[in-house]
């Protein structure tokens, strides 16, 4: 976190993937340099409390004792302490240490990236504008304007990347994930600008309606690419193969609908780069690389739109926009 500037949502889940040799790992945490929330809470008091009231943080001391995730890993074979098995310590929880050893459920360090390097610089006395958080970024943090970097944490995980997982473990195929449905609901933190009284529903140094149909958009991109890359991943005809097919058609058609909401002709041109990627491949099995192709022509398109757009020309896109936010908001409403 930062206390520079606005902290405008805590995305969902850690940054490093599922720990199969085959799973790439597409920014995975340094462990080694992971502080703990504990040391962000002198300065983001609610930041933490409000961190505390969420699913993330109660994954810790819940997650392992769950009859689901007992049956699925008796089902791969994983034994002892599931807070211990690194297959589940990856995408659930917040890891630490050379022999990394899970010390919390997601926190900030999953989303602003391990803290070692950063987190005294960023409260330093600045000494000419925009030089700490520059130096900080240079140092590893991922600030929150950096929309596309601190949302793709999101789908690295709520896309799952591992076939057994789903075909043996029969761990569920992914989650059904809207970026603003929960960056406005419980994961919020948009605390600093009402020093730590009011959790905002969205950045006011913003135009908030403009800001939502960034987030969606960019939300629906990253749904597609990471839906390309877990389908990378099928190897033979089944569950997992089917689920990814069809994760990749349904985040097509959604960028179609944007696309012809959108009413704007460069938002127009960026996606039509990545749904021609998309609809070229073939979704079958063992078609890796051809879908790791497209997938990373996704990701340029993504993160074009993310330096380019501020949402002041999508209004046809507020229609597509959740009415309805996720999860117990902490000191908002």
């Amino acid at each position: 976190m930062t206390n520079e500037k606005p902290n405008y949502f805590m995305a969902s889940v850690i940054l490093t993937l599922l720990s199969l040799s085959i799973t790439p790992s597409f920014g995975a945490i340094n462990s080694e340099k992971v502080v703990g929330a504990a040391a962000c809470y002198d300065c983001h008091i609610s930041e933490y409390e409000g961190w505390q009231a969420t699913a993330h943080f109660k994954a810790y001391n819940t997650l392992h004792r769950s009859s689901e995730a007992k049956d699925i890993a008796g089902k791969l074979n994983i034994k002892g302490n599931l807070r211990r098995a690194s297959r589940c310590m990856t995408c659930h929880y917040t890891t630490q240490g050379a022999n990394p050893r899970a010390i919390a459920g997601n926190s900030c360090e999953s989303c602003h990236g391990a803290a070692k390097d950063w987190l005294d610089l960023h409260s330093e006395p600045v000494p000419e504008p925009g030089y700490t958080l520059a130096k900080t970024e240079e140092a590893g943090m991922i600030r929150p304007h950096r929309l596309y970097r601190v949302a793709e944490n999101c789908y690295q995980c709520h896309t799952i990347l591992d076939e057994e997982l789903v075909n043996t473990g029969e761990h569920s195929a992914g989650s059904a994930f809207e970026l603003v449905a929960w960056l406005q609901g419980e994961v919020r933190h948009n605390f600093f600008i009402s020093e730590g009284e009011e959790n905002r529903r969205a950045p006011q140094e913003l135009n908030p309606a403009h800001h939502l149909r960034v987030l969606y958009v960019m939300g629906r991109i990253l749904d597609l690419e990471y839906s390309l890359r877990a389908a990378a991943l099928a190897t033979q005809p089944g569950v997992y193969a089917d689920a990814m097919k069809k994760h990749v058609e349904d985040a097509r058609a959604r960028l179609e609908e944007i696309q012809k909401r959108g009413g704007n002709q460069g938002l127009t041109s960026i996606l039509k780069s990545m749904l021609d990627a998309a609809g070229q491949v073939g979704l079958e099995p063992n078609n890796g690389p051809a879908l790791e192709r497209a997938a990373e022509t996704v990701k340029e398109a993504a993160q074009r739109f993310g330096s380019g757009y501020d949402g002041s020309k999508l209004a046809g896109l507020d229609p597509l926009l959740p009415k309805t936010y996720k999860g117990t908001v902490y000191k908002g409403n």
